[in-house]
């Protein structure tokens, strides 16, 4: 028995969700309320210490194998039920995909929360009381990640750390633009880990308002996110899971954001 324990718009518990539903793998999801900060109750964080999603919990060999990082769980389910393949044959294009994994994992995972506090969340955390903000950054076990978000909550789109965000996916996306110019997927002919990774993060761009900003620069990525979005495991791992609670949230994006990411990119 698979157990994941996610959150709804998580960015790195759909990497592992569009795993699961690309290889037909049953699971039970156990949703953390990550903005009521479930992910840092002792339960939780007796699985995992960091007090980040996702976990994977497999018991089918009658003992709790407990699995963490979003990058090593996909892996292990590639692993675990290797039909269908997300991985290719060729050790070239396998370790293309390691590279996608490695890149997304970091810079680009930091600046996606970098540009998704600094617009998105911004505004729930600032309507906390100052006690009520001091405890939600303290409880954050990371202190690389503490100071970003006390950074990007304090300034917002003002903040330094959100340029260079920017200018991280800015990189991520002209590098995706020329790999598909000679293919249809980040690895080659078929899809794989790395279009699995890939996803939640240009989903996030358009959850942002920020996706526009590229569209004329990476035409082929918009071809190949159209694609993403008509596989069954799009609707499934993402849409499904999509509240109104997380709509409210993210109709509430700076608007400004888009115009300044512009400028930016046009500076750089």
């Amino acid at each position: 028995m698979l157990i994941l324990y996610d959150g709804t718009t998580s960015v790195c518990a759909v990497k592992v969700r569009l795993v699961l539903s690309e290889k037909a793998l049953n699971f039970e999801s156990r949703t953390l309320d990550l903005r009521k900060g479930q992910q840092f109750s002792p339960e939780y964080t007796s699985l995992n210490p960091g007090a980040v999603v996702p976990t994977l919990i497999d018991s089918a060999t009658g003992t709790d194998e407990i699995i963490i990082e979003s990058s090593v769980i996909m892996q292990y389910l590639d692993d675990l039920a290797p039909d269908p393949p997300l991985l290719p044959d060729s050790p070239r294009a396998r370790a293309q995909v390691r590279l996608w994994l490695k890149r997304i994992d970091d810079p680009v995972h930091p600046s996606t929360g970098i540009l998704t506090h600094a617009t998105a969340f911004r505004a729930s955390f600032l309507a906390k009381t100052p006690q009520e903000q001091k405890n939600h950054l303290n409880k954050i076990p990371d202190p690389h990640r503490r100071a970003r978000q006390k950074a990007v909550y304090r300034d917002g789109l003002a903040a330094p750390l959100v340029a260079d965000a920017v200018r991280v996916f800015d990189k991520l996306l002209a590098d995706m633009e020329s790999t598909l110019n000679n293919q249809d997927f980040l690895a080659g002919r078929a899809y794989s880990l790395a279009d699995a990774a890939a996803t939640p993060y240009v989903n996030r761009l358009r959850d942002l308002g920020l996706l526009p900003v590229w569209a004329k620069k990476c035409p082929r990525i918009s071809d190949w996110f159209a694609r993403i979005e008509a596989r069954a495991s799009f609707k499934e791992a993402i849409t499904d899971y999509f509240t109104d609670k997380d709509a409210d949230q993210f109709a509430g994006v700076d608007e400004a954001a888009p115009a300044l990411a512009l400028e930016i990119i046009t500076r750089s």
